[in-house]
């Protein structure tokens, strides 16, 4: 059994690039902000890899005035430093913050779901650390794809992606008000391609929106 630690230490700490945020995710980014409870201060992003997203929202956002931004691969972290030295970022399992110090009023998870083998315990986790809104993105009804492993041999999913989810794997949680919204792939240029989208829309990926409920 391959538990979460063991999976990302060795796969994403030996230095083997992801790739750089691209046009489409930034666009990405601005659709989830769109999402953000305006009257908070703190957010915590879950998986923040080099820190893009919490870039974007805070420089667009001058209300977040506390962040922090964690991930489980030392190089992202590292690498987040150098290209934002402003961030708050660190090294760490979103289980091992202190709950007691750590909760913040945004707890954002932005694609990263889909790479974990015991994702619940992360769902879970999220509203541990979270005072007011959870927000987290995945792929939407994915095919996942398979490819013969360079080191062993095995099948292994292509793009790390475990599993693929629906609205149907994010059910009610007791105290928040979910809602649910998919999210659009804006590469499409031509007039034709785009008139196929309206006939026969494509999500991509869906933003799962869980809002505390105020007593």
């Amino acid at each position: 059994m391959i538990d979460n630690k063991t999976i990302y230490e060795k796969t994403t700490t030996d230095g083997r690039p992801y790739g750089k945020i691209t046009s489409m995710g930034v666009t990405r980014f601005k659709d989830t902000a769109a999402h953000l409870c305006r009257q908070s201060e703190s957010l915590l992003d879950v998986g923040c890899f080099s820190g893009e997203w919490l870039n974007y929202v805070t420089s667009k956002h001058p209300w977040i005035i506390k962040h922090l931004g964690i991930d489980v691969a030392q190089n992202k972290i590292d690498e987040g430093k150098r290209l934002f030295p402003q961030l708050n970022l660190q090294c760490s399992y979103a289980e091992q913050l202190d709950l007691s110090a750590a909760r913040f009023d945004i707890v954002t998870c932005l694609e990263v779901l889909e790479h974990i083998p015991d994702w619940q315990r992360i769902f879970e986790t999220l509203f541990k650390l979270a005072k007011r809104q959870v927000i987290i993105t995945v792929p939407y009804r994915e095919s996942i794809l398979q490819t013969p492993c360079i080191h062993c041999g095995k099948l292994t999913p292509l793009y790390g992606h475990l599993r693929s989810y629906s609205e149907d794997d994010f059910l009610e949680v007791p105290g928040w008000k979910r809602s649910i919204t998919k999210l659009r792939d804006k590469r499409d240029k031509t007039l034709l391609r785009r008139i196929y989208r309206l006939v026969k829309p494509f999500y991509p990926w869906i933003l799962i929106n869980y809002r505390k409920i105020e007593m």
